[in-house]
């Protein structure tokens, strides 16, 4: 019974979704009867197949369902399913139908209990935690943008790691502002809470300053000014070093290093590399305000506001049925994402314990809990989680072999339960192939206690292989979600973007007042999300099982030619204060702007991807020629300049892709 009330806890773990503690409780109290009733029925109908298969059709299809209501019913839905499987693996003929369910629920309450501890002795420690990993993985970019003074640089890599980065602190960045917001409208405010929301939006900030630090150094450079590289290079290295160690609770004790950016300015360069130079002292100047951002972090947090456009309110479920009838008979179609997800699932776990009824598999149960975890919304990304739970599984299962093999202690085994049930909560949500492997760990241990821990293994593989198989047949069924085939839209989206805020700014510079400049962020923290979004398009291409490379190529150079875009954009955006609209300026502009909506309009015609990826191959030479020159240029250039080269990019683009213009 010990392994039912581990059990129960997990289940528990993934349906507390909520930061603000009120829907905590809410959401507790929702899930503990539901874990209950659903693990009882399991127990009543599990002797009766055709009962136990239609039963399971039903419930989970209900269950999957109700993340159309709120994410956090979607949560608790889910583990109510993982629980229910929970429960088949420990049936067991002449126990009492209330035993399991009774273990299995007090696993949750046993959750619920160290949780609230936790909350009361380690307040925000969740939004601590977030917070840490964002600065680790800016810290990691700015040294990956640090390279070039040490080692030659392929800047299509350089672009690569550098936007999987980007990806990665957005998406952590946006996790804790919704955290932090939701807090902040229901009435959670402290001061450790602003100062968690004051190292964001420094954190935002260093990693807009990031998004210009990319250097190249060139050979005529390191011959005469080796030296001068070398300090900017320990100077980054520093900051770099700084950024990773810090905490909200660590940081008035953390020493800053001094670094002398007046000496780094003042070097003097040969005049035959002035020129070479200019993007090494742009790169100063970053660093520079970087460290100015960091000192901010020792400030002692004052009173944060939040205005109300940017407040993302709580998503609480009305409990008028007719609009929750109305709400679910919506998405009753094969064009919701919510009703595909929902039918690939139980198509799922029903097959799946057909198979398991009919071959009589031992552990059987283990096939619908794989088929699970790794389902998701689409081809790409349950592709990615098949191959992290394979490979969480057979690493797992090397060990156990090695625990076995060494016939470890049973006075050991207590340890490695409790130790790898630990680990795989604090790697649920980050490394989920790391996750498998300790639950690999946790319920070998479990069994062994239980004086089954020999008989787990061979059962535990074959029905993880059939596991992630089965979604996956169904997933290719039932519209897989061919990122190539949705690339046309996703780049109109981000061409639309573009758009709105060059739209946005042109009214900015016409009347430089609070409320356009407010608007004009807004639309340049869009761009910055669709820019984004275009790249993890490209990674989600590479995680399909069938992917070419040529199109994957196309997709490469779409996203660094938006990026590229953005990169002007950035720059501008942070000088617009000292821009005076003039005629040559506002000309550039509504080209710029003209040439995006043609862009736009251009792709809303081309949805067909093959005919796009066709006419972007012909030109694919030209635009990584705009490349080189543009990331050698952006750094020389003034104001007006700068319009008038994002005006040039954009009709270059937007020529490379028009086969009308050919």
């Amino acid at each position: 019974m010990g392994i039912a009330f581990s059990l129960g806890s997990i289940s528990c773990g993934f349906a507390d979704t909520s930061s603000v503690t009120k829907y905590r409780i809410f959401d507790f109290m929702i899930a503990l009867p539901l874990f209950f009733f659903i693990s009882l029925g399991i127990e009543v109908v599990f002797p009766h197949s055709l009962l136990f298969v239609t039963s399971l059709a039903i419930v989970s299809f209900a269950l999957f369902m109700l993340a159309v209501l709120t994410p956090r019913l979607g949560a608790i839905g889910f583990s109510a399913i993982l629980l229910a499987i929970y429960a088949m693996l420990l049936h067991l003929e002449g126990r009492p139908v209330w035993l399991v369910p009774l273990w299995l629920t007090g696993g949750a309450v046993w959750y619920i209990f160290w949780q609230a501890l936790a909350i009361y002795f380690l307040p925000n420690q969740e939004s601590k935690d977030i917070l840490s990993d964002l600065y680790q993985k800016l810290a990691k970019k700015l040294m990956l943008h640090d390279q070039a003074f040490i080692f030659a640089t392929d800047k299509n890599q350089l672009f690569i790691k550098s936007a999987q980065f980007r990806s990665q602190i957005a998406t952590l960045s946006h996790t804790l502002e919704y955290r932090i917001h939701q807090q902040f409208c229901c009435g959670e405010d402290s001061a450790k809470l602003q100062d968690i929301y004051r190292f964001l939006k420094i954190a935002e900030r260093i990693n807009e300053q990031t998004r210009l630090m990319y250097f190249t150094s060139t050979p005529l450079l390191k011959q005469h000014s080796q030296q001068w590289l070398d300090s900017i290079h320990h100077a980054d290295q520093q900051i770099s070093q700084y950024l990773a160690q810090v905490t909200v609770n660590n940081v008035h004790h953390l020493h800053l290093p001094e670094i002398d950016f007046k000496t780094l300015r003042q070097y003097q360069v040969a005049a035959e590399a002035q020129s070479e130079a200019i993007t090494a002292h742009s790169f100063i100047n970053k660093l520079d305000i970087i460290y100015l951002l960091l000192q901010e972090l020792k400030n002692e947090s004052t009173s944060v506001t939040i205005t109300n456009q940017i407040i993302s309110k709580p998503i609480v479920l009305t409990w008028k049925w007719n609009d929750i009838v109305s709400k679910l008979i919506s998405q009753m179609t094969l064009k919701s994402s919510y009703f595909r997800h929902a039918l690939r699932g139980t198509l799922s776990l029903t097959t799946g314990i057909i198979v398991v009824r009919s071959l009589n598999l031992d552990f059987g149960f283990w096939t619908l809990m794989t088929s699970l975890l790794i389902l998701r919304p689409n081809l790409s990304m349950t592709w990615t989680r098949l191959l992290q739970r394979l490979t969480g599984t057979i690493c797992g299962l090397i060990m156990v072999g090695g625990l076995l093999h060494f016939q470890v202690s049973m006075d050991i085994l207590p340890f490695v339960f409790c130790i790898a049930a630990v680990l795989f909560f604090h790697t649920s949500a980050r490394h989920y192939g790391f996750a498998v492997f300790f639950v690999t760990l946790f319920v070998f241990a479990g069994f062994s206690l239980n004086g089954q821990g020999d008989n787990i293994m061979l059962p535990r593989l074959d029905n993880t292989v059939l596991g992630v198989f089965i979604p996956l047949i169904f997933v290719f069924i039932l519209t897989p979600g061919w990122q190539k085939k949705s690339f046309p839209t996703q780049l109109s989206a981000t061409i639309k973007g573009y758009t709105d805020y060059l739209i946005s700014f042109h009214l900015y510079l016409s009347n430089k007042d609070p409320q356009h400049s407010e608007k004009l962020q807004h639309h340049f923290q869009d761009c910055v999300v669709y820019d984004t979004n275009l790249f993890d398009h490209w990674m989600g291409y590479l995680g399909e099982p069938q992917r070419n490379s040529q199109t994957s190529e196309h997709i490469l150079l779409c996203s660094r030619s938006s990026n590229i875009i953005l990169r002007i954009l950035t720059q501008i955006n942070e000088n617009k204060e000292q821009i005076t609209l003039n005629d040559q300026i506002e000309s550039e502009i509504k080209s710029a702007t003209h040439s995006l909506i043609q862009l736009q309009q251009l792709l809303q015609q081309t949805l067909n991807h093959t005919e796009l990826f066709k006419h972007i191959s012909k030109q694919e030479q030209l635009i990584y020629q705009s490349f080189t020159y543009i990331e050698d240029e952006i750094y020389r250039l003034d104001n007006n300049q700068l319009i008038a080269l994002l005006a040039k990019e954009i009709a270059l683009f937007l020529n490379a892709i028009d086969h009308q213009a050919q």
